[in-house]
């Protein structure tokens, strides 16, 4: 009896410690919050300058000296509306059960193509590139300039843009080091005095403008039907970044899109910074909404085309940043976009490289003078949010040869008539690409 009335008395002193202890900790705790909370109140205004200081210093650091990056892989964008659980393989099925639609029209049209960015190959730098339905290889030689060739050696087929090397303006087989020159041709075999004539490796007309390495693709192998100078921009305002997208889409689908002036004001008009207005409509008066105008033409030469667009980002009914927008679409996969604001001007470039016969690259590089670096900087993420919009459309939808025109799409009849002049009687079929593709 007696050692049951001390368990109890234990048991009873063990409780009472255990609340004491509890109580010590929440009455810190709690001491910590009211100091911590007092600090706040009487230092606010010290905390508050740091942070703006310290966000003012990410964005110039971002602005002048690091650009922004911005970048999705093909099942980032337009894939929300499936089950979270088992993701990869509810997109991989989606994927698998879509209708590309009929009549495609070839997937590699004949144009200028861009392949690597100019800061990612250094001299001396090799660079394997998949894309257009050919395996290339793109190195810089000792004297600075970029050259496209024929990936496969003609001796035993290595790889040259993997493991090969720069010696001047050759380009060296990593399996038995048989370099090649800017012309192509062999110009030395180790062990042998001469080389046997005729062994030669294909070689590719490139150019280097926009802050890219370009090729150029013709199916009946002719020369270059046109060339672009270096944008003014490029040459003389600063680089601010870049934003890049995989897109499951024919390649002319993606420039098409210029001339579809009505889907402007229907997937562009909700705000730029928030989605919120597609569920509240409301909320469009008061966090602002995008009203479009544009026209597409012709250009003064064959193989370019025209946009004007005109933006207005209505607040309360105010136009807070009114934008004017000049677009030149240089052959097909090669576009200029010129941005005027009353913050300054500013250059979107965009390319578009088939990596196979519905996957295609979309690239945009932004520069804008020194004054204005962070409205660049901060364009790299702006239009990478417009343009993902489109992206989500593109992932899912069908081409459509001949489609129920409406009357305000006479400029699509006219850009797809437009577009038709780069490809030939010889372009691949999409059937004949899909044999052989290079996308996954």
């Amino acid at each position: 009896m007696a050692s049951e009335i001390n368990f109890k008395i234990d048991q009873h002193c063990h409780d009472v410690k255990a609340n004491v202890d509890l109580l010590l900790i929440t009455s810190f705790i709690i001491n910590i919050i009211k100091a911590f909370v007092t600090f706040l109140s009487s230092c606010y205004k010290v905390i508050l300058v740091v942070a703006v200081i310290f966000v003012l210093l990410y964005v110039l650091y971002k602005s002048y000296w690091n650009p922004v990056l911005y970048r999705k892989e093909l099942s980032d964008t337009g894939y929300n509306h499936l089950p979270k659980k088992d993701r990869s393989l509810h997109i991989i099925s989606a994927q698998n059960k879509r209708k590309f639609g009929n009549k495609l029209p070839p997937p590699y049209p004949n144009g200028w193509f861009s392949l690597v960015e100019s800061r990612d190959l250094a001299v001396g730098g090799v660079i394997s590139v998949d894309a257009l339905g050919l395996n290339l290889c793109v190195y810089r030689g000792e004297d600075g300039v970029a050259r496209i060739v024929d990936a496969y050696c003609p001796h035993l087929g290595a790889n040259l843009g993997v493991g090969g090397s720069v010696c001047g303006t050759c380009i060296e087989c990593p399996f038995h080091q048989w370099r090649f020159g800017a012309d192509g041709a062999c110009v030395s075999i180790p062990g042998m005095e001469s080389v046997p004539k005729g062994i030669s490796i294909k070689t590719y007309h490139a150019m280097e403008v926009d802050g890219s390495v370009w090729v150029w693709y013709h199916v009946d192998g002719l020369p270059p039907q046109w060339t672009v100078p270096e944008s003014e921009a490029a040459k003389s305002w600063g680089y601010r970044g870049r934003n890049e997208f995989l897109v499951n889409a024919h390649i002319q689908e993606i420039p098409e899109n210029g001339a579809d002036v009505a889907h402007l004001n229907a997937v562009h008009n909700i705000s730029i910074f928030s989605d919120a207005g597609l569920k509240y409509p409301f909320l469009n008066r008061l966090i602002g909404h995008h009203i479009w105008g544009a026209e597409w033409q012709k250009g003064d030469e064959d193989h370019v085309a025209k946009i004007k667009i005109s933006q207005k980002y209505l607040i309360l009914k105010m136009d807070v940043f009114p934008l004017e927008i000049t677009v030149n679409q240089i052959g097909p996969a090669h576009v200029r976009l010129s941005f005027m604001s009353s913050l300054g001007p500013m250059t979107v470039l965009q390319s578009v490289t088939p990596l196979g016969p519905l996957l295609q690259k979309v690239v945009h590089r932004v520069y804008s003078p020194g004054y204005n670096a962070p409205l660049g900087a901060a364009m790299v993420w702006l239009e990478a949010k417009q343009f993902e919009r489109d992206v989500a459309i593109w992932n899912h939808k069908r081409y459509v040869s001949a489609p129920a025109y409406a009357k305000n799409d006479k400029t699509i009849r006219a850009f797809r008539s437009w577009f038709n002049q780069f490809y030939s009687d010889n372009s691949i079929s999409l059937r004949d690409a899909l044999q052989n593709p290079l996308d996954w």
